[in-house]
């Protein structure tokens, strides 16, 4: 269990690292899922973090392949933690409705 908060709150800084990325270049929105993997791969080499060998899988040939793949792994659980952000982040400007809070304010300001 503790090595799945380390991959979900690790997920969460290469979720804020992509975001911030985006803000900068806003180029990087078409490769998201590249980058985030990018970063997990490079997060999970960096900080030497083996999920499968702490889950107790230790029949892997190749040390790297496990160090990889929770990279892989970081890298989606910031691209599932991405999509939350961004539905609750939605669900707010239903519930506020924003468009007709708009519309009653500066829409008039225009006409």
């Amino acid at each position: 269990m503790h090595f799945f908060a380390v991959v979900l709150f690790f997920g969460f800084g290469v979720m804020a690292l992509t975001m911030l990325g985006e803000h900068l270049y806003h180029r990087l929105r078409e490769m998201r899922a590249l980058v985030a993997g990018a970063l997990g791969v490079a997060l999970a080499w960096l900080a030497d973090v083996n999920m499968w060998t702490g889950w107790g899988i230790t029949n892997l040939r190749y040390d790297w392949v496990g160090v990889t793949v929770t990279g892989l792994a970081i890298g989606g659980a910031a691209l599932v933690s991405y999509a939350l952000v961004g539905f609750f982040t939605g669900l707010h400007r239903k519930i506020d409705d924003e468009a007709e809070r708009i519309e009653r304010t500066e829409l008039r300001r225009v006409a």
